[in-house]
């Protein structure tokens, strides 16, 4: 463990974190339901977002609401992210002029920034100034994780022996539906898991050092790969794996180095050869990116079009194409973005999924998949540079550096790079962790009974 983790330890020793209980009021409840609803964002239950549907963001808008008091002085605590947002208004309305102004796009945008920045206000409210129970809530989490596990596991089962009730079931209940195809979990896409193993539990462990939580996170990496969930979960994992090592051993000793090269090294390998034997990574390889695989394909365009339409339009790239605009920018890029894949061997008139864009009816399908593109295409490069120095200052003026918060925010940055959730809690949990100017987080030696 690290300085900064010794520092949050130290802090903390020799008392219990908060009052023992996980429920002071009725309001708490709803912290509850937050918690036990983490894993289930692909429902039809839950907001829709784009290419997501949480459930767990109503519940912490609503918990900061009951609780506004307290919500005040989190956001005090935390005033540069609030005061971000009405920027991201200001600079949208050059946007809003030029290009145009889409009420339903606007509002999901909308709703995801607050939804974020009410994940961050009722981290705060319930662990540092409610001092409620920490280790009862991860025990949730960790409860609610096992259970969507087994959820992957019945519908792995179920593409395997076709167990027609939960072909059904999957049927009514996900929003975007991959079984029986292959196991999806609770999530909205399967390319989403590594989002929540490696953006949610991996820095839970590392903040509470509780053996469930490296249980879990292994068992979840790892069942995700050998139930062939997809090729995203490979290469997090090693990235994943990477980086845990990076922070778990200690470099000062010659025999931890050769430990952890070792180390990196068979999973290095074995990672390789289970990519090398998955059949799209073959198909990639053997036909390229533009023609090997049909999800890799819509991919791409979906974060070529808007950028190509920037780069033919500097303003709008400095500056954004306003919020809600994404339609707007992937549209005026679509045929230079098609022109580009059909240079490079690329069938884009074959693929269903650009098709739809295509479509100016389809009021649903405009979506990038990655948070970067999204947010230069909305708020533009000076705002995405912007946030990034907003970041970098609160780790600093908190005195957050270290070899974790380092290490977690490399891999924020990867895996943002496939998903463009502004409410994500990944972002969030970091920025909470991060300004802690008193920690109360108790790194646990021993595990919880919980």
């Amino acid at each position: 463990m690290d300085d900064y983790m010794k520092r949050m330890d130290m802090k903390q020793a020799g008392t219990k974190h908060g009052n023992g209980n996980l429920i002071r009021d009725f309001s708490d409840v709803l912290l509850i339901l937050a918690l036990i609803t983490l894993p289930a964002d692909g429902t039809r239950l839950g907001i829709t977002m784009p290419y997501w549907t949480p459930i767990a963001p109503a519940f912490l808008i609503l918990y900061a609401l009951c609780n506004s008091r307290l919500s005040l002085r989190s956001i005090r605590q935390y005033l540069g992210f609030f005061l971000f947002l009405p920027l991201l208004i200001a600079v949208s309305l050059f946007g809003w002029l030029t290009i145009g102004f889409h009420g339903m796009y606007v509002f999901q945008t909308m709703c995801a920034l607050v939804s974020g920045l009410a994940c961050l206000v009722s981290l705060d409210v319930a662990f540092r100034l409610k001092r409620l129970d920490w280790n009862k809530a991860v025990t949730i989490v960790v409860a609610v994780y096992w259970i969507a596990f087994a959820v992957g596991v019945l519908q792995w089962m179920d593409s395997r022996l076709g167990i027609t009730p939960v072909t059904r079931l999957f049927q009514l209940l996900m929003e975007r539906n991959y079984v029986p195809r292959k196991p999806q979990f609770l999530f909205a896409e399967p390319s989403y898991i590594g989002m929540h193993i490696f953006g949610v539990l991996l820095p839970l462990f590392w903040l509470t050092r509780r053996k469930s939580l490296a249980l879990l996170t292994l068992m979840f990496a790892f069942g995700s790969a050998c139930m062939g969930v997809g090729v995203r979960i490979l290469i997090d994992t090693m990235i994943a794996l990477l980086l845990w090592a990076m922070v778990e051993i200690r470099w000062d000793r010659a025999r931890n180095v050769i430990a952890a090269l070792a180390g990196v090294g068979v999973i290095g390998a074995g990672g390789t050869l289970t990519l090398l034997h998955n059949a799209r990574v073959q198909s990639m390889l053997q036909h390229g990116l533009m023609q090997g695989d049909f999800s890799t394909l819509a991919r791409i365009f979906r974060s070529l079009a808007p950028m190509l339409a920037g780069l033919h339009d500097p303003v709008h790239l400095i500056f954004g194409f306003g919020m809600g605009n994404i339609k707007d920018a992937m549209l005026q890029g679509y045929d230079a973005a098609r022109a580009v894949i059909t240079a490079q061997g690329g069938n884009p008139d074959g693929n269903g999924e650009i098709r739809l864009i295509a479509d100016t009816d389809n009021s649903t399908y405009y979506f990038t998949m990655n948070a970067y593109v999204s947010f230069i295409t909305e708020f533009g490069i000076v705002m995405l540079i912007a946030f990034l120095i907003l970041l970098l200052a609160h780790v600093t003026l908190n005195h957050a550096w270290s070899k974790t918060t380092i290490c977690w925010l490399i891999l924020l940055c990867y895996l943002y790079i496939q998903f463009e959730g502004y409410a994500f809690y990944a972002l969030w949990l970091y920025i909470w962790a991060t300004g802690l100017r008193r920690p109360l987080i108790h790194a646990a030696r021993t595990e919880s009974p919980q």
